[in-house]
């Protein structure tokens, strides 16, 4: 059976309510509208058959009000008003009952009360639900102060009226109230069914990821100890290849063969060994230390690194931060950052300048590497500009290999933003910055 005209003079209302809650007082408040508009239809055909003239005037002029409340509702009357102005109405109901029409004191008055009670309390709320059940009852307070007397038997309705019009009032309030308490239970019951079926699902996800966590817990101990093992295995031998051709390299000096392979032996121990602290940071729990560096002298290290393979591409290294520049970061971390920076540097010039130079300002510290190289893909430098840690689709990592990814996302550890830009009409500047 379709009652979806019951929803017509509420549609607006529905149609702005996103709350489970606040949609079913709505649906409650249309619905107790048409029960009202057919029992006072009712009341108003049985009484004008009846000739009650003074029963037919009160409920005539109700049918007007629940019919202007009506096309209100339709025209966008807010719910919460409209929860009110039936209250209200109500109200004016067990006033005019008691006080304007004699012998107003019966049962149906005092459903009246519990009407508004159970209205205020499912309606409004807490709040408005006490205030206005105390001021239903208020009336019935004032009018025993009044000395107004009463029977022993409170009669059923309105004096002078028929059994049958007496039954419909009754049938009426009843009607309300059910509706109220079963829509609200049912909201209510398959409101709680839902957070339930939700709990089921939440604690079977939340064991699935206790197991998660476990086998990721047990891969993590796993992955530590394989990268401590490669760690030694890796660079134990380079460490003492790079001392053997270096030795060998001082006592030659003559067999240039040798020398180079000293001078690769060096390189790739340094490379391994930022690789690893790299990747030993990535898998240590514990926090990044900052410690005051001379940045001179590291960068110096740095250079030194790269010496041979500079004079080699016929580079020159220069290192334009003054003595005496003291940071405070972290030594190891910052030292990756610039042995890639340089690192990349210099593979891509050839017959120019690698430099590195810093710039105090007040609020921060810029270190500075630029070279004269060929320059960077614009979209590399993007890259580096924004706040996107791995590169997006457009851009392959191999074509510049990781030096900038491991220079990414270890700024971020030491708390430094990246800047690059075109170096003047060649090469490329890389901004390392540090705020103070």
């Amino acid at each position: 059976m379709n009652l979806s005209f019951l929803d017509w003079p509420i549609q607006k209302q529905l149609a702005e309510e996103t709350n489970v809650l606040n949609i079913a007082r709505i649906k409650v408040l249309s619905l107790s509208l048409h029960l009202r508009l057919v029992y006072t239809a009712m009341l108003l055909t049985l009484y004008v058959a009846e000739n009650h003239t003074l029963q037919t005037e009160r409920i005539g002029i109700l049918m007007g009000v629940v019919v202007l409340y009506y096309f209100a509702l339709r025209l966008g009357l807010n719910w919460q008003k409209a929860i009110h102005i039936a209250i209200l109405l109500f109200v004016f109901i067990i006033w005019s009952n008691l006080f304007f029409y004699e012998e107003g004191f019966h049962v149906v008055t005092l459903q009246y009360v519990v009407i508004i009670s159970i209205y205020g309390f499912y309606g409004l709320g807490n709040k408005w639900g006490t205030c206005y059940s105390l001021f239903a009852i208020l009336p019935f307070f004032i009018y025993m102060y009044l000395e107004q007397q009463f029977v022993a038997a409170v009669p059923w309705g309105p004096v002078g009226v028929s059994r049958l019009a007496i039954a419909i009032l009754l049938l009426h309030n009843f009607c309300f109230l059910f509706l109220v308490n079963y829509y609200f239970f049912n909201s209510f019951y398959s409101t709680i069914s839902t957070l339930d079926a939700r709990t089921i699902e939440l604690t079977s996800s939340l064991a699935f990821l206790e197991d998660s966590q476990e086998q990721l817990e047990a891969e993590f101990r796993h992955q530590k100890l394989l990268l401590a093992t490669i760690s030694h295995d890796i660079k134990s031998p380079l460490r003492f290849l790079m001392t053997t051709t270096g030795r060998l390299a001082k006592t030659n000096p003559d067999l240039p063969t040798i020398r180079a392979i000293s001078q690769s032996s060096y390189r790739l121990y340094h490379f391994m060994k930022n690789l690893l602290d790299y990747a030993q940071f990535r898998y240590r729990s514990t926090r990044v230390t900052f410690n005051y560096l001379d940045v001179h002298e590291l960068v110096e290290q740095k250079f030194a690194i790269f010496l041979a393979e500079a004079e080699s591409n016929g580079n020159r290294f220069l290192n334009a931060v003054p003595e005496g520049v003291i940071l405070k970061n972290n030594v190891q971390l910052l030292s990756i950052v610039l042995h890639n920076l340089i690192d990349n540097a210099n593979k891509v010039t050839n017959g120019g300048v690698i430099e590195v130079i810093h710039k105090d300002f007040r609020d921060s510290l810029h270190l500075i590497v630029r070279d004269t190289g060929p320059g960077m893909d614009p979209a590399i430098i993007r890259w580096l500009n924004s706040s996107e840690k791995v590169p997006g689709a457009d851009l392959d990592p191999e074509s510049f290999g990781m030096g900038l990814v491991i220079v990414k996302e270890v700024s971020t550890l030491i708390h430094a933003g990246l800047a690059a830009e075109p170096n003047g009409e060649q090469g490329v500047s890389i901004s390392i910055i540090f705020q103070k």
